[in-house]
């Protein structure tokens, strides 16, 4: 039996809640998943608790922070931009979607993704800033392309790849 990394229970974890959704996601459908005992489990976890505290650090550290690492290794404001559209545009997963409905239910979640969020528009903003020199429009630019990205996943169905890289031409156009 091949033994299994914190990072690949988390892992698994993030694939069951963006395929079956938080209420799926416990301690019984992921040893079974991963093939493993319960002992593998706690050997990793304290309990259920930490499991899900680990997996959102794991979906905030991928999500975001290497995002915006990849991004910064770019020159000019607008190269990181394109650097974080291209990643929105690479992402074809309901991982995002499936979080945000989690974070309705649960405190934790919702903490962890208002934080995400904040990280995020943040970026956004100091790009726009750098870009505008303009403080307020900064921040409208910034809410408005992460409104968009948000919004683009809970369109049934979702505006994804080519859709979503035209809506970003068209706001690009827009703005001149």
């Amino acid at each position: 039996m091949e033994r299994k990394t914190k990072r690949d229970w988390l892992m698994q974890g993030l694939v069951i809640l963006a395929e079956k959704g938080a209420l799926a996601l416990t301690t019984e459908l992921l040893i079974s998943r991963m093939g493993v005992t319960k002992g593998s489990f706690y050997h990793h976890f304290e309990n259920f608790q930490d499991f899900k505290e680990s997996m959102m650090a794991l979906y905030d550290q991928e999500g975001t922070l290497e995002i915006i690492k990849i991004a910064e290794e770019a020159a000019k404001p607008t190269e990181k931009l394109q650097r974080i559209l291209n990643a929105t545009l690479e992402d074809t997963t309901t991982l995002e979607v499936a979080v945000r409905a989690w974070a309705l239910q649960d405190p934790m979640v919702r903490a962890f993704q208002q934080r995400i969020d904040k990280q995020r528009i943040d970026y956004l903003q100091t790009l726009y800033l750098e870009m505008t020199g303009d403080p307020a429009r900064a921040a409208v630019l910034a809410q408005f392309a992460y409104s968009l990205y948000i919004g683009s996943q809970h369109v049934i169905p979702p505006i994804q790849g080519e859709g979503l890289a035209a809506l970003y031409r068209e706001i690009d156009r827009i703005l001149g």
